[in-house]
């Protein structure tokens, strides 16, 4: 009888803990989105600072200035999507049919020769000027990386649009296209060819300082304000 009251006791508590984690569970508070205030100080957290973190040696140990020393700098002007394509009938008599159609060449391509008819400027990086975009990339970053609240930063995805002018283009010892960063100034987006790509911290400036590198070196296509 005694063993059967402990039993009956055990199953009570158990049934009334039960109960409370379902209570608990039916009236636990919604998670709140993060404030204005909030995100204003994940803001000021991804500002830009220069931290001087790394040494000349150090930044061309990043990948992929450790793998190739001709460094480019290009502008162009994006394609023409709509281009006039032949299609041939095989079914009928022959006949040719004009047909306008959504068609992208890309400049860029890896192991692919750079067609250097379609840039409108180039610019072979010095070593001084390798060491100055080395320096914008990698000690140029975050002001904080610490949570708050919880909350951590994260690089802004730009703007929708796409419309690169502009991009740095490593080449191999053949003179083939190895790797490259290719930039919207206009939307502040990229692409990069390679996960291995190590750019550093873009911070909320890091593009506008690239692009002020760009006009140092000539490079005005995509990057100069527009008449």
């Amino acid at each position: 009888m005694h063993i059967i009251k402990l039993t009956l006791i055990f199953c009570l508590l158990c049934f009334t803990c039960f109960a409370q984690n379902k209570k608990y569970d039916i009236i636990k508070p919604p998670v709140e989105p993060p404030s204005r205030t909030d995100y204003g100080v994940l803001e000021k957290r991804m500002a830009c600072i220069c931290r001087n973190k790394y040494s000349p040696a150090e930044r061309l140990r990043f990948f992929p200035f450790n793998q190739y020393k001709k460094v480019m700098l290009i502008s162009f002007e994006p394609p023409e999507l709509m281009a006039e394509i032949i299609y041939s009938d095989t079914t009928k008599a022959p006949t040719n049919i004009p047909v306008e159609e959504e068609v992208y060449h890309a400049l860029l391509e890896k192991k692919q020769k750079l067609d250097l008819t379609r840039l409108k400027e180039k610019k072979i990086l010095s070593a001084l000027e390798v060491d100055k975009l080395t320096d914008v990339l990698y000690n140029f970053g975050y002001t904080s990386t610490k949570s708050y609240k919880g909350l951590l930063i994260a690089e802004s995805e730009g703007y929708r649009c796409y419309e690169p002018r502009n991009a740095i283009v490593f080449l191999d010892e053949n003179g083939l296209v190895a790797e490259y960063i290719e930039i919207c100034f206009e939307c502040y987006n990229r692409k990069e060819s390679s996960e291995k790509m190590k750019t550093g911290q873009f911070c909320n400036e890091k593009y506008d300082l690239i692009k002020k590198y760009f006009l140092a070196t000539g490079i005005r296509h995509g990057t100069a304000k527009r008449k």
